[in-house]
Formats: C-alpha cells, sequence, structure tokens
C-alpha cells in the first residue's frame, strides 16, 4: 500500500522503490538487476541513474595508482594496479579494483597514468610496449599508449580510438591529456594538447571520434598532473600564462586567465561548489592560501577580467612542497618533506598519511561508484582472480546479453546511454602506430 509523504500525499509504489534502491551499493544494484524486468528497468533509467549518484556524492573515496616497493631496488617499481583509499581516522584502501582493461591483453603489466575521474568515471593512459620504473633517474622514456574510459564499479570500460595528430616518438613533445563530463550533451570527453601542435583535439564518447579545435593556443599545461578538475562543464589546467579553460560542451579554449597570484604551483580545486586556487608561499613556510573565482564570465573568452578572493589562510605546522588537492572541500591534501600530510580545514587538523608500507602512490583523484554507462564499452574481465574481482563479471554478462529486455518499452530520452549505441569498432591495443605516452609527463616541467 502506498505511503503518504510529509506533504500528505501518497508516494507510488516505484517512488518508494527508488529511495530505498538508490541508497545500496553499485554491486548490489547490479544483482539486483535480475530480480525482474520491473527492477531492471528502474535500475536502467537515467533518473534512477541520477538519483544513486547524487546520494553517492556523499561519500566519495580516493582513487589512487599503486607502486610496490622493492627493498633491494633504487626505486619503487609500478604495480600498476589501481585501489580505492579512505582519507580519514584510518587512511587505509578499501578495494582493489586491478586495471581497466581484461586480462592476458597485454603480456605484461604496463605502466599506467590516472587522467581524470568525473561522476565515477574514470579516464586512464596506458603504456602498452613496456614496463618502466616511473621513478628512474635515467631520462624521459616516451612509448605508444592506449586511452580507456572505465568505469570501475560496473566493470565496464572502452579503450579510445587512436588521435588524429601523431608524432615521432625521438622528438620532444610534451602531452597533456584531460577527462571531463558535457552536462548539457551527457557526454564524456578527452581533450589532447601537444606542445608541438598548432591546433589541439577532443574526443566525444557519444561521436566516438577525435577532432581537431580549430583554434591555436596561446598556452599549455605546464604541470605534470595535466589537466585538473572538470566543475561546471568546465575542464581546467595551468598554463604558463595563467588559468586554461576548456568548454566542454562548445569545445572551446579561453586562455591567459588571470590567477591571484602568478605561478606554476598553483593546485586548481573545487571549494564549495566554486572554482578555487591553492598555492604554498614560499616565503612563509607552511602557509597555504585558497582564492575562490568571484565570477566564471571570465571563463567564456569574452574579454571579462577574473577576480578573486581570498576565502581562507592555514599554517598546516610543517613545509609543505605542493598542494596536490583538495577533497570535500576539507582535506588538503599535500607533499611535505617527502611525505604525504592531509590537514583538515574544518578541524584545523593535520596529520602523515598511513598507507601500506608495502606500497607508494604518486597520484590521487576524487572518486565516487556510480551506474553511469559509457557507450561502447566492454566488460572488463578478470574472473579468473582471486580478491575483490573474483565476484566475477557473470552478472554484468548476463545484463550485457539481456541489455535489449525492455528496449521496445523505452523510447529513446529514457533509455540509457551516454552516447550512441551503434558506436564504430575502435582500434586494437597491437596498433603500432599508436600515440606516444602522456607518461612523460612525469617530467614535470613545472619543477624547472
Amino acid at each position: 500500500m502506498a505511503k503518504r509523504n510529509d506533504g500528505g500525499e501518497r508516494l507510488r509504489e516505484e517512488d518508494l522503490l527508488i529511495s530505498v534502491l538508490s541508497r545500496l551499493d553499485v554491486k548490489t544494484l547490479l544483482q539486483c538487476k535480475a530480480v525482474s524486468k520491473t527492477w531492471y528497468s528502474l535500475i536502467s533509467t537515467p533518473f534512477f541513474i541520477k538519483s544513486h549518484l547524487n546520494r553517492a556524492l556523499t561519500t566519495t573515496t580516493l582513487l589512487v595508482r599503486l607502486f610496490k616497493y622493492e627493498p633491494h631496488c633504487d626505486s619503487p617499481e609500478q604495480d600498476g594496479s589501481f585501489s580505492l583509499f579512505e582519507l580519514g581516522g584510518c587512511d587505509d584502501f578499501v578495494k582493489h579494483l586491478v586495471f581497466p582493461y581484461s586480462k592476458r591483453v597485454y603480456p605484461f603489466t604496463p605502466s599506467s597514468l590516472l587522467i581524470g575521474c568525473v561522476c565515477g568515471v574514470v579516464c586512464v593512459c596506458v603504456d602498452r610496449t613496456v614496463a618502466i620504473k616511473v621513478y628512474s633517474r635515467g631520462p624521459t622514456v616516451k612509448t605508444p599508449t592506449d586511452i580507456y574510459i572505465w568505469n570501475p564499479a560496473t566493470k565496464q570500460s572502452k579503450l579510445v580510438p587512436l588521435p588524429n595528430t601523431r608524432y615521432d616518438c625521438n622528438d620532444n613533445v610534451k602531452v597533456a591529456l584531460g577527462f571531463g563530463f558535457d552536462p548539457v550533451d551527457v557526454d564524456f570527453k578527452v581533450v589532447r594538447v601537444l606542445s608541438t601542435a598548432i591546433f589541439p583535439e577532443v574526443y566525444s564518447v557519444n561521436r566516438n571520434v577525435w577532432r581537431k579545435i580549430e583554434t591555436k593556443l596561446s598556452d599549455i599545461p605546464c604541470r605534470k598532473s595535466n589537466f585538473g578538475i572538470c566543475l561546471h562543464g568546465y575542464l581546467f589546467a595551468i598554463g604558463w600564462n595563467g588559468l586554461m579553460a576548456f568548454d566542454l560542451n562548445k569545445e572551446v579554449f579561453t586562455c591567459d586567465i588571470q590567477l591571484p597570484v602568478h605561478t606554476v604551483y598553483a593546485c586548481i580545486a573545487e571549494f564549495k561548489d566554486s572554482i578555487a586556487v591553492i598555492i604554498s608561499n614560499f616565503n612563509e613556510k607552511g602557509r597555504i592560501n585558497l582564492w575562490t573565482l568571484d565570477d566564471e564570465a571570465c571563463l567564456c573568452g569574452s574579454g571579462v577580467k577574473a577576480s578573486w578572493t581570498m576565502m581562507l589562510t592555514v599554517d598546516v605546522g610543517l613545509e609543505c612542497h605542493r598542494v596536490y588537492g583538495l577533497f570535500n572541500s576539507a582535506e588538503l591534501l599535500l607533499l611535505a618533506v617527502g611525505d604525504w600530510f592531509s590537514y583538515n580545514l574544518d578541524k584545523k587538523v593535520g596529520r602523515y598519511i598511513n598507507s601500506n608500507p608495502i606500497f607508494y602512490f604518486d597520484k590521487f583523484l576524487e572518486y565516487t561508484e556510480s551506474l553511469l554507462p559509457v557507450a561502447g564499452s566492454e566488460l572488463v574481465n578478470w574472473s579468473a582472480d582471486k580478491g575483490d574481482n573474483e565476484e566475477s563479471s557473470t552478472d554484468s554478462e548476463e545484463f550485457s546479453e539481456n541489455s535489449n529486455v525492455d528496449s521496445e518499452d523505452n523510447n529513446e530520452e529514457t533509455r540509457v546511454s551516454v552516447g550512441s549505441e551503434d558506436d564504430n569498432e575502435v582500434g586494437t591495443t597491437d596498433s603500432e602506430d599508436s600515440e606516444e605516452s602522456s607518461s612523460d609527463s612525469e617530467d614535470d616541467a613545472g619543477d624547472e
């Protein structure tokens, strides 16, 4: 029987079901799809997926790339895998995600680079030629790479086709990659900027193609983190001349946006739903300043000058080499005296992060699991392995095979799809002429 809400109106049975199911984790929801056609159809609707994501945003974790410590080696060797890390009182790994590709796709465990994460979907750049010791003191190794767009929660992943612009591996080319979500067209996009190319490129999941952006850039990203956060339909990066903003819907760049302090060491972050710039003050070791952007009109390239308001100044109590991120608008992640350090802005308390002693990690991304699909994706299969992946892909395979169960009852507006269902097949991983790796971004231009 339908219950009444606070306003005295009767709640439909479907509303009650959505309210209950949207509180479950993705793994459980995938199992619930097998209960009935009605549940399958309900959980697959864009409305339910959005409702579930909005609830999940309150429980974010960190996605990290792992490096395994070898006691007798000069430097840690990359394990290549990914895990979820809970930043808080326990500071511990909560789940092992393995890889964005299936087992035996590569004859070795390739090195990889986290590009971005938005709405629970992750972009990863994977070196497909040789394993690299990323902390090597030798010259930067440039190698061909594969780009994956991956939903770790649903174990679905898509191999992005090769970009149009190629270059010689022996050239001294800097590559910057960014990943964002266009909320207008409901589309995931990858941006690629080459230091030697006149025009950048953007890849659309919906269209499954790369296209040139017919605007010559006056600046390029200067940090190894490539592009930073995706917020309000824009993708941001710190350039040599100031802030860079990419409009993910119109696919246009705005460069040379004035920062509150001109430095390539600035960190772009989200602070209480506003675009923020965080800078450590080298003249006052341990002091960190945070500004927020007053008006986003400057991001449209209309000539409006950027203005910033300093929101807070904190002293973390020790020398800070660099700010790497702000999570949940409260937790600063810093590199201090060679170790990872976290400072809570609300509690005004700092602490060293107690990570697993046999693993290292070099980059964090804020992550929230979601049901969001990626058009043209395939199931990532590591079912032969033990651990978290031993839940296997059985349920996901069943859902994939029966993805058209209710197709006759759903119109285009209610069908779950980020892009077109008839995407072209992407290039294979053994293509010999793919792009060079953005792993050369480990050679941090901002540190020079």
